[in-house]
């Protein structure tokens, strides 16, 4: 039987060759879309890494700057201009002007500290620097120090002290320092005990109420390795609770300038100097490395601390060095 193309209707669709065609033609095209973001993502790496290293390193530089010139401040005088009495029981050492800034080269000397939840270990070879001095903006006293007192009394508690705290009570000439037991607040004011159950006794010098209290720390960094196995600069103060600060520090090497004639001028440099009383800046020499490996087409060799650095895997790493004034021993401009 004869049918009319009207009975049939008019049937059309791809044949084979045509559709073999199509998906070539779709398989070049995503070929090529793969190509250009598989560039871009290699072009893209290396900046996003070189990006965080300056970063990384820029913070580090400024945390740590930040104390090395606060080093041995008491508020309006520091450590060599003023009478300081610490009554605080050990581990808070004597605050005196040979403990303001104390440097370790390579680590020697210095005790790791105990982490919660666990045991930071510095990284072997790498320096260690510790500062101390009040690091807070500091309250009035509002009484109770004259006559001498078990407790200060302080206009509120804008600095949030804590039991356990270790604070210095300074008039510009005389200072304390000690650990406070108890913090309490009632009616605006707020009293801070210092029994002697952490301290040598519960009294310390007469003051008035043009006297204020700060916080008092020592803050170490180093140089340790984290939970997830990368190198990371630490920060530990008093509490002996080691705190991140940054990932990815390879290493950390510190020099001194020296003041040996006491014209506030630096004389000469050193690694370990013997009378850290004498150290008047600081310079700090940072190796950073990338967070991502094979990033680099081969493992790079950089000079660092007077010697090539040929590093273990193909990361990005770059060299970062600053130099800090003591502002505290530095000569009034």
């Amino acid at each position: 039987m004869n049918l009319t193309r009207a009975q049939t209707g008019n049937q059309t669709g791809f044949g084979l060759v045509e559709l073999m065609i199509a998906m070539t033609l779709g398989l070049i095209l995503l070929g090529g879309d793969g190509y250009l973001y598989i560039g871009s993502r290699g072009a893209f790496r290396p900046k996003d890494n070189l990006s965080r290293i300056q970063e990384n390193a820029r913070f580090a530089l400024d945390m740590m700057g930040r104390d090395i010139r606060m080093a041995g401040y008491l508020g309006c005088g520091n450590l060599a201009s003023m009478k300081v009495t610490t009554i605080a029981n050990a581990p808070v050492p004597p605050m005196i002007p040979g403990n303001a800034l104390i440097g370790y080269d390579a680590g020697a000397g210095w005790t790791n500290p105990t982490a919660i939840p666990t045991a930071i270990v510095r990284i072997a070879g790498t320096d260690v620097l510790s500062v101390m001095g009040a690091f807070s903006s500091g309250v009035n006293l509002a009484g109770n120090l004259i006559p001498q007192n078990a407790n200060v009394q302080v206009n509120g508690n804008p600095d949030g002290f804590q039991a356990n705290d270790v604070l210095v009570v300074t008039n510009c000439v005389n200072a304390d320092v000690f650990r406070a037991t108890s913090v309490s607040s009632g009616g605006g004011i707020t009293t801070v005990a210092h029994a002697s159950s952490s301290n040598t006794g519960n009294r310390i010098g007469t003051y008035g109420t043009d006297a204020f209290v700060m916080r008092v720390d020592q803050y170490s960094y180093f140089v340790g390795t984290n939970p997830g196995g990368n190198p990371a600069l630490y920060r530990v103060g008093l509490s002996g609770n080691a705190e991140e600060l940054v990932e990815n520090v390879q290493d950390l090497q510190i020099r001194y300038g020296l003041d040996t004639n006491g014209d506030g001028a630096v004389d000469s440099y050193s690694n370990a100097p013997g009378n850290w009383q004498q150290v008047v800046s600081v310079t700090l020499n940072l190796l950073m490395r990338g967070t991502d490996n094979n990033v680099a087409t081969a493992a790079p060799s950089v000079t660092y601390n007077n010697g090539t650095f040929n590093a273990p895997d193909n990361r990005l790493y770059q060299v970062f060095s600053a130099t800090m004034g003591v502002r505290n021993r530095m000569p009034p401009m």
